[in-house]
């Protein structure tokens, strides 16, 4: 080897011929990435002094100097086979522990020895994986992945799991970024893996925190409606299911999208809307009076309250032009207050009444016209109940035979009907006086 040491008995398939002699050779001023002091990690810098022992001085991005660096601790950063060579956060699939199957994951070190390590979408992690284990995913389009200064980004503020949009002001050369955030907040040395890029084709493949989505539930195969709550930043998500089940670190490629394409769900100013006060369960009727860009909005309501930075999630959009003109889609809407007919405790029969509560997860609180229906006649749950407590009532029994008296159901003596009872008395009092007499 160039730095002294020997081999005996090497396998062909563990070396590679370096073709092309002399354009394998750097040049004083060439942008190249170095092992850093041989630890491991690279850092992009250019050849500074070529010493003429395939070592040379190199000045690094960042500020950093180090003297006679071995050739085979540098890589050339522009050239075109440079395309062979993976990245850090490259989007791979490997062949786990050579067994013949590959999984995808994400590039998370390059070791400098053509091996690396590897973060898998299912959570394993493998160390120095040979390059021939490895196949990119990227369909070369990488260089959309690469972050340059100016770029706008959402970026993972200290790693809390919540993306802010920002600017990138420094690339400081090993894959770290200084972030100026459109609050005005600022950032040094953000890792590449907790940034993502805004503008670009690819944006639209992004889940983001309050999208509708499907499921596979445990990965058992069966899609399930729900909702991205949180976006872990590293392509796994937690989602709020619609039946009430909850599930965290689910991967994206057991998540698809249920809006399709529809960039109507984007909540901007002026915007009529329905939110949750406070994270109450109760939606209240406003209007957006800011984005604060952030996935927050300022929120000024129809009573006269106002809030500030409400959560995309706790927000829904109000149909425009449904108080004008009664179309069908926004009839199928409910909201408190709405006169329904409901099919009472799923029994078939539906019953008239009125919304008194709104969930939010298409569920809703019914108040049944009892009073009304009583007085118009028409039947409801309770006059329903009332009815058959009263047939039960009505029907003879033994003692009631015996004694000779009948009941006619349903008719009461407050109405001043006379039934059989009531005659048998009047009967009985006439002869006790015509007796006495």
């Amino acid at each position: 080897y160039d730095d002294g040491e020997r081999e005996l008995r090497v396998a062909k398939r563990l070396i590679r011929k370096l073709d092309g002699g002399s354009s394998d050779s750097f040049r004083e001023g060439d942008k190249v990435e170095a092992d850093y002091r041989g630890r491991g990690k690279f850092y992009k810098g250019k050849i500074s002094r070529d010493r003429g022992d395939d070592t040379y001085d190199i000045a690094y991005d960042d500020g950093e100097r180090e003297t006679r660096v071995a050739k085979r601790l540098i890589r050339k950063l522009d050239g075109g086979s440079g395309g062979d060579s993976f990245r850090e956060g490259d989007k791979i699939e490997a062949d786990y522990r050579g067994r013949g199957k590959f999984y995808p994951g994400k590039i998370s070190r390059d070791r400098g020895d053509d091996t690396y390590d590897i973060a898998y979408d299912d959570g394993e992690r493998e160390t120095r994986v040979a390059k021939r284990l490895i196949r990119s995913t990227g369909g070369g389009g990488g260089g959309s992945d690469r972050l340059e200064e100016g770029d706008k980004v959402e970026a993972d503020y200290r790693g809390r799991g919540k993306f802010y949009p920002g600017k990138i002001t420094r690339d400081r050369g090993d894959d770290t970024y200084d972030i100026s955030y459109d609050d005005g907040e600022r950032e040094t040395r953000v890792a590449k893996r907790l940034i993502r890029k805004l503008d670009g084709g690819s944006s639209g493949g992004r889940l983001r925190e309050g999208d509708r989505i499907e499921a596979d539930y445990r990965g058992r195969g069966k899609f399930y409606p729900g909702k991205i709550t949180r976006d872990r930043g590293d392509d796994t998500y937690d989602i709020d299911y619609d039946d009430g089940e909850r599930e965290t670190r689910v991967a994206k490629r057991l998540i698809r999208s249920k809006d399709g394409g529809g960039g109507d769900d984007k909540l901007r100013e002026g915007d009529l809307v329905e939110a949750r006060y406070r994270g109450r369960e109760k939606y209240y009727k406003g209007k957006i009076s800011r984005d604060r860009g952030d996935g927050t909005y300022d929120i000024a309501y129809d009573d006269g309250e106002k809030e500030t930075r409400v959560e995309e999630r706790l927000i829904r959009k109000r149909e425009r032009g449904s108080s004008r003109s009664r179309s069908r889609g926004a009839d199928d809407r409910l909201s408190e207050g709405d006169k329904v007919e409901a099919d009472y405790r799923g029994r078939g029969k539906f019953y008239p009444g009125k919304i008194t509560r709104d969930r939010g997860d298409d569920t809703y609180d019914i108040l049944e016209s009892a009073r009304r229906a009583s007085r118009s006649g028409s039947s409801g749950p309770r006059r329903a109940r009332a009815e058959a407590r009263s047939s039960r009532k009505g029907t003879r029994s033994r003692r009631d035979i015996a004694a000779g008296r009948s009941i006619t159901p349903g008719r009461s003596q407050e109405t001043g009907a006379t039934g059989p009872t009531t005659l048998a008395m009047t009967m009985g009092s006439a002869r006790r006086a015509w007796k006495s007499a």
